[in-house]
């Protein structure tokens, strides 16, 4: 879930800080459900669906975010950002190896719902933590590089409708979690800017009802009591 209008800084240009909260939530969530995966007990076929369920929110949106990057960014960028053409060009060439990463990984998921067996749970952890090798490295490298190109190349009109594809990417009825992901880690600002940004009913929405649903959630996930992002 995105806002609706892309941030702005001072100069009217876009701020791309956005990507940076969207990417705490795969830097936290695919090392965490790595531990999960591994920890679950062979043959707790209620325990690997609620993983797996979240897994397929989790892996489905990072394969999106990076969808719409290859589609929407990087031909604005390629065309618009010389010299800078060489980091978009890398920034493509490290999507190939998230895409495989994250593909390997999907089918293990896939295949540990059907099973809920140890072995296909430990192959499962172990390509969990290969995507998050590969997609950290990759994030780095973009917030270091990518971002202050996307400050001059990208207007924040472009921006937003990478994030409405996203947003249309989740299912409806896990919007509201989804949300709750990226405010998890957020800062009181970050919040504050994220949720200026969004419609009346949906701030309300979440406030009302998405607080709630996201500690239910991350409490049938991790296990714990973990308290949900200030509304």
């Amino acid at each position: 879930m995105s806002p609706t209008t892309a941030p702005v800084g001072a100069d009217g240009r876009l701020d791309p800080q956005e990507m940076v909260v969207l990417h705490r939530v795969f830097r936290r969530e695919v090392p965490l459900l790595a531990d999960l995966v591994e920890a679950a007990a062979p043959g707790d076929r209620r325990r690997t669906a609620v993983l797996a369920d979240h897994l397929d929110l989790v892996l489905g949106a990072l394969g999106e975010h990076h969808e719409g990057e290859d589609d929407l960014l990087w031909p604005k960028l390629r065309e618009r950002a010389a010299p800078g053409d060489d980091v978009v060009a890398r920034m493509a060439d490290q999507h190939e190896g998230v895409a495989g990463a994250l593909a390997a990984a999907t089918a293990l998921s896939r295949r540990w719902r059907a099973g809920a067996d140890r072995d296909t749970a430990l192959r499962l952890a172990g390509a969990l933590r290969a995507l998050d090798r590969h997609a950290a490295a990759h994030m780095d490298d973009e917030e270091a590089h990518l971002l202050p190109l996307m400050a001059l190349h990208i207007t924040p009109g472009e921006w937003s409708e990478v994030g409405e594809r996203g947003r249309r990417s989740v299912p409806k009825a896990k919007l509201l979690v989804f949300l709750g992901a990226i405010l998890e880690d957020a800062t009181p600002q970050e919040r504050q800017l994220f949720l200026s940004q969004m419609p009346a009913p949906a701030r309300l929405l979440w406030r009302t009802l998405g607080t709630r649903l996201y500690r239910r959630t991350t409490t049938r996930v991790r296990g714990t009591g973990t308290a949900a992002p200030r509304a």
